[in-house]
This record gives C-alpha cells, sequence and structure tokens, in this order.
C-alpha cells in the first residue's frame, strides 16, 4: 500500500459518506495530513502493513478507521471520545484537532491490530439476504439445509433469520449454522464485542444499535442450546476442503448452502477464480441440494459502490451463476429479478 494509492482512496471515502460527518472528517484528516508529507504514525502504519496486501479499495482505509474505532470504545479519556457519538459524543463538531491529538500517540495495540486484525462488518440490512435464495431454492421443496459462511466473524450473519425475521422463512429448516473464519470472534469477550463495534463508523449509531440487538439474540439462543453458532477456525482458500472434509453430503434429505459477503473482493482475480473452482468441485457431491450464495462487490471496478447477489449452483450437468439482485449504495439503487431468479433456482 503506497501513500498515493492511500490518499486516493481516502479521497473516494470522503466522497462516498456524506451523512456520516465524523467519518469524514476522519479520513479528510488523514488524506490532508499524508498530503503534507510522511507523518510518523503512517510510517509505522507502513511497517505494520509490510506483510499485508490489499485488493478492495475500502481495505486498507476501512481497517485503519476499524483499528481508531477500538482504541476510542477502549479508553474513556481518548480525547476523541466527545466526538464519536458510539462513545456518547456528538456528531456536531470537527473530530479533525482531537484526532490529530490521537495520531501522536497511538498505542502499540492500534499497529498491532493493523498488522493482523481482520474487520468483520455486521450491517441488518444485508445479513439476511442468504434467506430469499434459501426459500427459493430449499423451502420451496421443504429440504433443510447446512448454512455455511466464510468470513463468519462471531457468526451474526448466520443468525439474520432470528434477528431480522424474514415474512415467510422458516428458520426450523437450519440444521446447522457453521461459520468459517480465521481468527473467530468470541461474543461473551469484551474485546471481541468492541471489535465488531469497531468495524462500524463511530456515527453510523443505528447500524451499531442493530449489531447490539443481533448479538443479544445469538447470545440468548447460545444459552440455550451452547452449539447453535459453530464458528470454526479457517481461512478462505481452506474452506472448499472443510466443506469437503467436514460435511458429508451422503443425506439426501439435507442440502448445503454456503454463503460469503465482503470475502471474494479482498482476492486477487486468481486467488477468486481458485476460490471459485474450489467451492464448485466441493459442491459437486450435493447436486440438486448444493448452493452458493455471494454478497459481493463487482469486481474489475476500482471504486465499486455497488454489491451484487449472486447465486451459483450445479444444473444439467453444468456450474451456473445468476445475478439474482444489484445494490448500489451510492445512489441508493437496487435492482432485483424475482422472475428469473426462481427460474435458476427451480
Amino acid at each position: 500500500m503506497t501513500k498515493e494509492e492511500f490518499i486516493s482512496q481516502l479521497d473516494r471515502a470522503a466522497a462516498t459518506m456524506p451523512g456520516l460527518p465524523v467519518s469524514t472528517a476522519l479520513v479528510r484528516h488523514l488524506s490532508e495530513a499524508l498530503k503534507k508529507g510522511d507523518p510518523p504514525w503512517w510510517q509505522l502504519t507502513q511497517k505494520a502493513w509490510e506483510k499485508r496486501s490489499f485488493v478492495a479499495w475500502t481495505e486498507a482505509w476501512g481497517l485503519f478507521l476499524a483499528c481508531l474505532h477500538y482504541e476510542v470504545l477502549s479508553d474513556a479519556e481518548n480525547p476523541l471520545v466527545p466526538y464519536f457519538p458510539s462513545c456518547g459524543g456528538t456528531d456536531e463538531a470537527d473530530p479533525s484537532s482531537a484526532l490529530a491529538q490521537v495520531l501522536r500517540a497511538l498505542p502499540k495495540t492500534f499497529f498491532d491490530n493493523l498488522r493482523v486484525a481482520q474487520r468483520r462488518t455486521y450491517v441488518e440490512a444485508r445479513a439476511p439476504l442468504w434467506i430469499n435464495p434459501a426459500m427459493l431454492f430449499f423451502q420451496s421443496r421443504n429440504l433443510s439445509f447446512y448454512l455455511v459462511e466464510v468470513n463468519a466473524g462471531a457468526g451474526l450473519n448466520l443468525v439474520a433469520d432470528l434477528a431480522v425475521p424474514q415474512r415467510g422463512f422458516n428458520p426450523e429448516l437450519v440444521a446447522a449454522r457453521i461459520g468459517l473464519e480465521p481468527t473467530p470472534l468470541l461474543l461473551e469477550d469484551i474485546g471481541h464485542r468492541r471489535w465488531l463495534t469497531a468495524a462500524l463508523m463511530p456515527d453510523q449509531l443505528p447500524l451499531i444499535k442493530a449489531l447490539d440487538k443481533a448479538i443479544d439474540v445469538a447470545l440468548q439462543r447460545q444459552r440455550q442450546e451452547a452449539a447453535f453458532i459453530q464458528i470454526v477456525p479457517c481461512w478462505p482458500d481452506q474452506a472448499a476442503k472443510f466443506l469437503a472434509k467436514n460435511i458429508p453430503a451422503d443425506d439426501p434429505d439435507v442440502g448445503l448452502l454456503l454463503f460469503n459477503m465482503g470475502t471474494t473482493v479482498r482476492m486477487t482475480d486468481a486467488e477468486y477464480e481458485a476460490y471459485r473452482r474450489g467451492v464448485a468441485e466441493a459442491l459437486r457431491p450435493w447436486g440438486d441440494r448444493g448452493l452458493w450464495v455471494e454478497m459481493e462487490n463487482v469486481r474489475g471496478e476500482m471504486y465499486s459502490t455497488t454489491y451484487q447477489l449472486r447465486a451459483h449452483r450445479h444444473a444439467g450437468g453444468q456450474w451456473r451463476g445468476h445475478v439474482m439482485a444489484s445494490f448500489d449504495f451510492a445512489a441508493d439503487k437496487t435492482v432485483f429479478d424475482l422472475d428469473q431468479s426462481k427460474v435458476f433456482l427451480s
């Protein structure tokens, strides 16, 4: 990640968050500081990122803000607390002077997180998007299914049908909820919960409240059933092997739904092609009982603000894909082709 790339992405971020004054002010201050030179915090950031690479344009600055947000959430005396609604502050004042103060004395934990942490963002509006494909593909046949998510974090998307109930969906069809995550997050761990909050912007208060609600729902079910959500250490490039080894396809009365969101956008074209081939091979034994659903940015668009809901399956002896819906969050525009989706998933 060069300074020029980071500045370009910060400037693009500022243009896409008009409704978030605090977050916009943060990224603008970072950009302006870098345009003036190489401040010490940037030199330490580059060192922390020596062994990391970023593909999606939102990855680097999103992680930087998440690490910053985490430090503010963890320290009631942090100068940014009065400016962060997530910490009880107000978004009516410019946080730039406080940010400059914080940047001069960033703790070791900030750079440790920059080096190894993975940002996992729960967005209530996106979390249930696996449900509609599940209804069209599994529920229409009254077929139970294993629900598996790649890069699942704490597994909150896996309980979206309970946290954000969708009319007509039967949660009893979900035979198991399995999250694959390189560094699993535990909802009982206060540090991990702070990290989940930190993945959201400090002035996204409605999203933070929705996150807290989803956490409460997940914890309540886990207290009733310890294995209600199963989080397994697994990197995305090993997901297909995990499926083949640990989830047998020999029960004709159970299907498999593999879901990923904000995952393949972080892959290079070569990595995505390997991932796609692996998933296609892992789902082959499932035949017409296997479905892969993605909620990802459009590949090939440098500054894409459009997500696509894509479904993939084996049908007629071929591996096929279909774009069920597209969501442009910058233009607030959604396109959904229900009729064609029904045909594809029938």
